[in-house]
């Protein structure tokens, strides 16, 4: 195991009492899912100050939904003091230990709309990641970084690394094993020295391309698009029925890709694809693709305004006239 730090990242709010999933997929570098031979999870808190040194709430092992992919389901006490928590993943693949650290808020109140990490919501983006799962893995190897004038921190062309992954720090093209911090979600590494003006950083990194805040928006757009097609409804991604899933995350996945499209006609996207030419290639099979996705959408809204369709019931009701006549009238009800 190295001594590179890494930054948390606050990744949710949870009320007193609530439950607060928390979810870790492990790969190899190359983003292929993978299991390691012991995983933990630690919750530790309330933090204060710059010490992580907190009361261990928790150390458990974690349930495995499938290769690589784990959760944990923290029931948060009711009493539970207000304050920032440390979740910290350790873990083992290939002898090698990692760990990945994010921070979790619990409040005795959180915002009336729906938690980005919510079971639901999160089941959502989960899925909208299997339709986009190579854009959520991208590896990047030796990338010389972009000097600092204080020579501490520099900077990489992507951020939004993948903690699991790993990361590989190179000062002169020797690896660093400590004396540098990672900060995983705007890359970036802060050496605890000063370096030389003629010292070169390079990185091997994996990251994605959209953050949860992007997932959580494409289908929050996905749902309004399907409640503005007859008949008229006011779905939330929490309220959406099972039935309309497929619908939701197919417009999810067409604005995934028009917003990765767009991306690539600007100079610093384009260099994933190998340049420009490659990028032009990558844009056209992502044209076909989002077509397909968009003609899926468009028929299942279209089939919306089909079903399910209402009960009819015939109720009949005698009315009775004067001695020696009697009829009746129907009425149809809906439900």
């Amino acid at each position: 195991m190295t001594d590179i730090r890494a930054v948390p990242k606050v990744t949710g709010e949870f009320k007193q009492g609530d439950t607060a999933d928390l979810f870790l997929k492990v790969t190899d570098f190359d983003g292929t899912p993978t299991d390691p031979s012991s995983i933990t999870i630690t919750v530790s808190g309330p933090i204060e100050g710059p010490s992580e040194d907190e009361e261990v709430v928790l150390t458990e092992i974690p349930f495995q939904i499938e290769n690589g992919f784990y959760v944990y389901s923290w029931i948060i006490d009711g009493g539970q003091p207000i304050g920032t928590y440390l979740i910290k993943w350790v873990y083992v693949i290939d002898a090698d230990i990692r760990e990945e650290r994010n921070y979790l808020v619990v409040t005795s109140n959180v915002d009336t709309n729906p938690p980005l990490y919510a079971d639901r919501v999160r089941a959502f983006m989960q899925a909208l990641e299997y339709h986009i799962c190579c854009a959520q893995s991208i590896p990047v190897y030796f990338e010389q970084a972009k000097k600092s004038r204080d020579r501490n921190k520099f900077k990489f062309t992507f951020n939004k690394w993948n903690q699991s992954a790993g990361v590989r720090i190179y000062r002169n093209q020797q690896i660093m094993n400590e004396g540098v911090e990672v900060n995983y979600f705007d890359g970036s590494a802060t050496f605890d020295d000063t370096l030389l003006p003629q010292d070169i950083i390079n990185a091997d990194y994996n990251f994605r391309w959209f953050s949860d805040e992007e997932l959580n928006r494409f289908l929050s757009n996905a749902v309004l698009s399907f409640n503005v097609f007859p008949p008229h409804t006011d779905y939330v991604l929490e309220t959406a029925p099972d039935r309309y899933i497929t619908a939701i995350i197919y417009g999810a996945a067409r604005d995934a890709l028009r917003q990765l499209m767009m991306c690539l006609q600007f100079q610093e996207p384009q260099m994933v694809f190998g340049g420009p030419d490659g990028a032009a290639k990558a844009f056209t099979n992502f044209e076909s693709l989002k077509k397909n996705y968009e003609e899926d959408f468009l028929k299942l809204l279209e089939n919306k305004k089909f079903g399910p369709y209402p009960q009819t019931k015939i109720i009949s009701t005698p009315e009775f006239t004067l001695p020696g006549g009697r009829s009746r009238w129907f009425r149809m009800l809906y439900k």
